[in-house]
């Protein structure tokens, strides 16, 4: 593993937690769009149509979807960021498709500019909750129920 990748991995790990867990319903579910686009690349990464990954380029028109109805459907500004930044990577996926015989250097090329961009995504995340505390809003995790209550006899 590069060790950018392993950077990536961790700080997007580390987020990913802090926003489950001091974020609110938007960034919960920015959480969720981000482990299911995860997981479906690594499931969909095999899947290419001449040494272009078709199959990272679908997951991640979804996730450019995902964000953009989030950040219609709620109103932080950190999801039209991610937003952006996932159309940024749909345009280095365009370009790479447009790429006449790709050569191995033209696709390491293309995944690390979208490991950086990707980065830029959850950095996104993170300012997010940021400001959430900032602003002095409560976090949805604490108004959770971590244990069962007892029902009330009356």
């Amino acid at each position: 593993m590069a060790p950018f990748q392993l950077f990536y991995l961790v700080l997007s790990l580390v987020i990913f937690a802090i926003a489950w867990m001091r974020g609110g319903h938007t960034e919960r579910a920015g959480v969720a769009i981000f482990v299911f686009a995860f997981l479906t690349s690594f499931l969909t990464q095999v899947i290419t149509l001449n040494g272009f990954r078709l199959g990272e380029a679908i997951v991640d028109i979804a996730f450019f979807g995902a964000f953009v109805w989030l950040a219609l459907r709620r109103d932080r500004w950190w999801t039209l960021a991610a937003a952006a930044l996932s159309g940024v990577t749909l345009i280095a996926h365009l370009l790479v498709f447009m790429t006449p015989d790709l050569t191995l250097a033209d696709v390491r090329m293309d995944v690390a500019s979208r490991w950086g961009i990707g980065v830029l995504i959850v950095l996104c995340l993170a300012a997010g909750v940021l400001e959430r505390w900032m602003a002095g809003e409560t976090p949805v995790s604490v108004n959770a129920r971590w244990r069962r209550t007892e029902p009330r006899v009356t």
